[in-house]
């Protein structure tokens, strides 16, 4: 460690500069472990029909441990207890009962005994600092495993939010709970030994003491389940606002169009007062805690010296102090420590007990799925194949809110397929109908309830909504894959990735944010794509409709080159709402309502004359060409369009898009500042003053009550070393002190009775009981403010900052650096408070009963201040690189839960346990530093208060006969010394502890200044506006440039155009033109470039952010639904009646479907609406869109991923009930906007054609028209006609 500090103390410390694991200590070795015994534990119960206790593994793990750390705290405390009888013997030299020989031997041996014990207590805690690490490490380790295989089941009963909270607020109390709870059972064996001990000092007025110290462990075990019930309270209301805060985190581009900012922050600030009232509450029980473990010290010392008088006792200086030491030894590793650890064991209890709940959910079942690989393919089926016999399975009986009238309804049902060897089969149906659960079958997502599947193969998979999570485009794809250059580039080609990365400044080596933020939507949809293609030795490709979000020409070239060309060897099963591509296909499956409607080839469903041979008879014509041209048509028209595409942008190698991704996280440098305590601590002037005021007033009693003692007992000698009687007449003697003070026994007592109890020791009682409630309240009060601020700070930031911070990273800050600051640093608050009281009152003393003392201190104390200035300098960075080394580990985990089906289905469950121990070991190695450094500076300190003791000794025996000190002064002197060596290092550690917690208000605090928006209200504008703005909806766009973010590249350049008001436009153009950003520019997520939008004669950009998007409707290109019930999706702040509601749902055809629940508005939707088909949640969103009643609506490829019916729904839909509106379209799909009144194309963020569709069809050498003849002759003719009926 020395060479840690003095690097540190050097230059700023970096990761590199911390120690390696030792391999007992990694996260990996750890979870074996942890594991192994968690399963023999499962094994047991399982065996003998309880409930597993993870308590149980725990101690299978760590108990041997445990059990010899505590022998040693018990030695240690042991040892301990033999410095009060050597203070005794010290202090008989000036009572002139012994030699100053004996007086310096024994001055010798206080100051070794406390050398060693300190010695001793830092190893303890060093130990035990290691062991609640590896404990907490080991856990968290065991539960991102539990992660990975969570059944679909398991995953609607929980939520990301709620992991993240069990994995950062949690786990904390495993840190500190073996450094306490030892002294659950250790406490009452040193009480015992404390009562022998103190029976040969007072006598049998020990067994008051013996009384005082029962009352007290009786009443911190009464408060221990108070802790635990409040612990589990708080800790429901944390995972409600962690659960919320990701929701809103993973939604701010929604939340923000919406204008939800205001709202959604009351509804948090709401949830955060809830979940303080519960934090004020275990405060308080705490607070009252920590005032009673000193309250019970004054008390039991009050009462022994009562009682001993009481009975005909003489107090001497040499006894009382021995008695005062060893009660003050009693409070602190009986009293304080254990009413700490039945705190902390009461917490840590609950904890384990959610964990426990968690580690118990049902896992991922494969007893009736067989996937295998090509060395377990059975003996009748030598060739790879997907086999359904009779399958049928509900998702009902996962998701628990589909209870009632509808779980008797299937989600598949009697499926019976087969699909053999490099076959194409496509899988079309209406929304709901099963196509995606299809695939989950084969995945062994979805569990059957009858019969079975069996696949023969290794499988690839590309998700309905794409993965990308936080790393560079090329690991993406890679996916743990070695990279070959020649396979990565036939891949990139063959999933038109080629221009988009040739036009980044990195290539591949781009970094993407979290889910691919980042990217559009159709590039996240192609690196999927890109991944699945990748793998080697995949023999099945599961593809669930990765066409839908991209345009048709892009669409055309996956197909061909990736999807029937570089994958044409292999098995894949395409889910797709796109007719014109089923004609390809091998086989054809029509899903309905769960069923198979009609399966087989394209010519036999042709001739059975079925619904889909109607749907695709507008094709027919085109059978009278070949075969062959009728398949290489759309192919050779995208070959074209792709290579004038590229002869025309391969110039342009401007980031449309994609932004730069900071890969770390920001760390602050230096100390903190003087103006993150001020802001912390100082919120509330009056509370704080309050406080101050409180302590010095409380500390000053403190200490008087023990010079009362020590006064009582001078006098006694005094008045025994000038007068002689019988020890039993003592009481009636009446004489004058050398003070001419009336000395006698009845006297003293009265006194100290009326005097100090009711003076004194009442005030203390009720002085510190204040101080430490207050104190608490000041600072969790203070926390509220803090999270209150950071909250509005970020609704206020601007969309570019979520779309480089990942989310795991912003809600660590809400999660766990949160959690430090509601718990642990109020904790350590509180008992710095304490103990500063305590040597800063001790030195005082010191000096003023032998002002020589000031003599040796001054060297000390300039010593100390060095070392704490040298240890925090080191300390503050491992702290602030602990902080850091978090967030990935969460994001980790996040992002794991966001892609965990793609992850089980590449079979990647170990590369990423492998990455989240890799994580873990990272942070580790900083918080190793952290513990090992605390100790180091721990035991120089209490060496610094060893120093501190022998001086106070030896100055007393050298200046005996210059100062003329009796016993009493002496003794008190004495005493506050060997508490400085048992508070020094804790009064310093908790100082610095403090620091180091101050990072997490520190980064709290970062968040206070994050760049923001423009201002969301300007009054003097935004009422100017008519009530019902905008009245007609004209949208003038002037010479409009826009970028994504401040100094960005430009996306859209001098956008010149007028939109009529209740025009219908639809946007197209090839992924990455500019269309999503053109939607993103209307509602100001970020300032414009250049030029301005003037709606309705009004200047968008001087008005307020609320004020314009609450007045825009938007329908997202990704359905966004919030956890809750329906009811709060469409109306979360019940500006709405149930008719409205319902209204609203009828015309999106969503009512039927509604009602079959029992709890109809009521329904409970999982995360993120995961319990409707995308398809659903789509149409969800239309009727949120409806409800808002706006003249402008934007939809933003809305209806990317859902099935032609729904499309033509949702067309409808908007027809109708926008029929007075203005509409403005971004679709892939040209049919979709072939009906409206202009079409606007966009080429690399510029208009290069906006006319009516057919004026512009009319015109053979448009983009427009070229993109329409792509489809083929037959579809062409008809997106022609159409175009005709509108113009007609």
């Amino acid at each position: 460690m020395n060479d840690l500090f003095h690097q540190g103390y050097k230059k700023k410390l970096e990761d590199e500069d911390l120690f390696e694991l030792e391999e007992s200590n990694t996260s990996l070795k750890l979870c074996d472990e942890f594991e192994k015994n968690w399963k023999l534990v499962m094994k047991n119960a399982k065996q003998t029909g309880k409930r597993p206790s993870l308590l149980k593994a725990i101690q299978k793990t760590f108990g041997v441990r445990w059990c010899l750390y505590g022998l040693l705290a018990l030695v240690k405390e042991m040892m301990a207890l033999v410095t009060p009888f050597l203070t005794a013997g010290f202090l008989r030299f000036f009572e002139n009962r012994s030699t100053v020989a004996e007086a310096y031997l024994f001055a010798v041996g206080i100051i070794l005994t406390s050398s060693i014990v300190a010695l001793m207590h830092q190893w303890y805690y060093y130990l035990c600092g290691i062991l609640g690490w590896n404990l907490r490490a080991a856990t968290c380790a065991l539960m991102y495993k539990k992660t990975i295989r969570l059944s679909q089941k398991s995953l609607t009963t929980t939520t990301t939010g709620e992991i993240i909270n069990l994995g950062a607020t949690d786990v904390l109390r495993f840190d500190f709970l073996p450094q306490y709870s030892q002294y659950i059972f250790i406490g009452p064996i040193i009480s015992i030994a404390f009562v022998i001990l103190l029976w040969q000092v007072v006598g049998v007025s020990s067994l008051v003491g013996f009384l005082v110290i029962v009352i007290g462990f009786i009443c911190y075990s009464l408060t221990g389940p108070c802790f635990g019930k409040l612990r589990n309270k708080t800790a429901l209301r944390t995972d409600k606002r962690v659960r919320m805060m990701n929701e809103i985190v993973s939604a701010m581009r929604v939340v923000k169009m919406y204008a939800w900012e205001k709202p959604y922050a009351s509804l948090i600030e709401t949830m955060r007062s809830n979940e303080i009232d519960k934090l004020l509450q275990s405060s308080y029980f705490r607070a009252l805690n920590i005032s009673s473990v000193h309250i019970a010290n004054k008390v039991m010392i009050f009462a022994v010296f009562v009682v001993y008088v009481s009975l005909g006792g003489r107090l001497v200086s040499s006894q009382v102090f021995a008695a005062i030491t060893l009660i003050n030894i009693m409070r602190f590793s009986t009293a304080t420590i254990f009413s700490w650890g039945v705190e902390y064991l009461s917490e840590s209890i609950v904890s384990i007990r959610r964990i426990e709940s968690f580690l118990l959910l049902e896992e991922k079942a494969t007893t009736k799925c067989s996937i295998l690989d090509d060395n377990k393919k059975n003996a009748n089926c030598n060739s790879t194949s997907i086999v359904f016999e009779n399958f049928t399975a509900a998702w009902d009986d996962i998701n628990l809110t589909y209870n009632g009238d509808a779980t008797q309804r299937k989600t598949l049902e009697n499926i019976n397929l087969q699909v053999d060897d490099t076959k194409l089969l496509t899988v079309i149906g209406p929304t709901g109908s099963g196509k995606s659960s299809l695939l989950s079958a084969i995945l062994s997502e979805l569990p059957a309830k009858i019969g079975r599947v069996k696949v023969h193969g290794r499988i690839a998979y590309v998700g309905q909504i794409p993965w990308v999570y936080s790393g560079s485009i090329k690991d993406n794809i890679l996916f743990g894959e070695e990279y070959e250059p020649g396979r990565f580039k036939a891949v990139v080609e063959a999933c038109a990735l080629t221009r988009d990365i040739q036009s980044l400044q990195d290539g591949e080596n781009t970094l993407v944010g979290e889910r691919g933020v980042t990217l559009s939507g159709g590039q996240k949809a192609r690196v999927n794509l890109a991944r699945a293609a990748y793998r080697e030795n995949i023999d099945i490709v599961l593809l669930d409709d990765p066409l839908s979000a991209v345009d048709s020409n892009v669409a055309n070239h996956l197909f061909h080159e990736c999807v029937c060309g570089y994958l044409k060897n292999k098995i894949r099963v395409l889910v797709t709402h796109q007719l014109p591509f089923v004609n390809h296909a091998d086989s054809i499956l029509i899903l309905k309502e769960g069923s198979v409607s009609h399966s087989g080839t394209y010519k036999e469903l042709l001739a059975d004359g079925t619904d889909f041979a109607a749907l695709l008879k507008r094709d027919e014509d085109d059978k009278a060409n070949s075969e062959e041209g009728q398949r290489q048509e759309p192919l050779k028209t995208s070959e074209y369009l792709f290579a004038e595409h590229n002869k025309e942008e391969s110039t342009n190698k401007e980031v449309d898009f994609v932004a730069v991704v900071k890969d770390e996280e920001l760390k602050a440098q230096g100390s903190i500042g003087w103006r993150s305590y001020a802001d912390y601590l100082i919120n509330n002037k009056f509370t704080f003053f309050l406080v101050v005021l409180l302590t010095m007033i409380n500390q000053t009693l403190y200490v008087l009550i023990d010079w009362w003692i020590s006064q009582w007992s001078s006098a006694f000698e005094s008045f025994d070393t000038n007068y002689t009687h019988p020890r039993g007449n003592l009481t009636a003697t009446i004489v004058s002190t050398p003070a001419n003070v009336i000395v006698n026994n009845k006297f003293y007592i009265l006194i100290l009775t009326c005097k100090a109890y009711f003076d004194l020791l009442v005030g203390f009682v009720v002085t510190i009981s204040m101080r430490y409630i207050v104190q608490v309240h000041h600072l969790l009060v203070s926390g509220k403010v803090m999270h209150d601020k950071m909250l509005q700070s970020l609704f206020e930031a601007r969309i570019r900052f979520f779309d480089v911070n990942p989310v795991g990273r912003i809600l660590n800050r809400f999660s766990k650096d949160l959690g430090q600051v509601d718990d642990i640093l109020p904790r350590f608050c509180l008992l710095f408070s304490a103990s500063f009281g305590i040597v800063f009152s001790s030195m005082i003393v010191a000096v003023v009963v032998n002002y020589f003392v000031i003599i040796p201190v001054l060297p000390l104390l300039i010593y100390f201040l060095w070392l704490r200035q040298y240890y925090a300098k080191t300390s503050r960075d491992i702290k602030r690189m602990e902080g850091a080394n978090r967030s990935p580990v969460f994001s980790h985990l996040k992002s794991t839960l966001y892609g965990l089906t793609t992850v089980r289905a590449f079979k990647m469950q170990s590369e990423f346990e492998s990455d989240f121990h890799q994580l873990q070991d990272f942070h580790s190695c900083a918080w190793y530093a952290f513990v090992a450094g605390s100790r180091w500076f721990g035991l120089r300190l209490d060496l610094i208060g060893s120093l501190f003791v022998g001086a106070v000794m030896f100055l007393s025996l050298i200046t005996v006969t210059v100062t003329d000190l009796n016993a009493g002064q002496v003794g008190l002197a004495v005493s506050y010394a060997l508490l400085v060596v048992r508070t020094l290092q804790w009064t310093v550690r908790t100082s610095t502890e403090i620091e180091n917690q101050m990072t997490s208000v520190e980064r709290i605090q970062q968040y206070h200044k994050l760049p923001r928006e423009a201002a969301h209200h300007v009054p003097p504008v935004d009422t100017s506006l008519p009530i019902d703005w905008p009245p007609n909806g004209k949208i003038e766009f002037c010479n409009l440039s826009f970028a994504h973010y401040d100094g960005g590249p430009n996306v859209l350049h001098d956008i010149s155009l007028v939109i009529f008001p209740r025009e219908k436009i639809g946007i197209v153009g090839r992924t990455g033109a500019g269309k999503s950003s053109f939607i993103s520019c209307l509602f100001r997520l970020n300032e414009f470039a250049s030029g301005k939008i003037v709606i309705d004669d009004a200047d968008v950009s001087k008005m307020g952010l609320t004020a314009l998007r609450s007045s825009i409707s938007a329908i997202p290109q990704d359905p966004i639904l919030f956890a809750g019930t329906l009811r709060n999706n469409l109306d979360p702040f019940s500006a709405y009646s149930d008719c409205e509601l319902w209204t609203a749902l009828e015309k999106v055809e969503m009512k039927e479907t509604i009602e079959q629940f029992p709890s109809k508005l009521e329904i409970e939707l999982a995360e993120s609406g995961s319990n409707f088909s995308v398809g659903q949640r789509q149409l969800i969103c239309l009727a949120r869109a409806i409800l808002r009643k706006n003249r402008i609506l934007a939809i933003d490829e809305a209806t990317a991923n859902v099935d032609l019916r729904t499309d033509q729904l949702i067309q409808k839909t908007i027809r109708n009930a926008f029929h007075n509106c203005t509409v403005i379209t971004v679709a892939h799909r040209i049919n979709t906007i072939i009906d409206c009144d202009r079409v606007l194309v966009l080429q690399q963020g510029r208009v290069v054609e906006f006319d009516a569709p057919h004026t512009l069809l009319l015109k053979h050498d448009s983009v427009f028209s070229n993109m329409v003849e792509a489809f083929g002759t037959s579809e062409s003719n008809k997106l022609h006609s159409a175009a005709e009926e509108v113009q007609a």
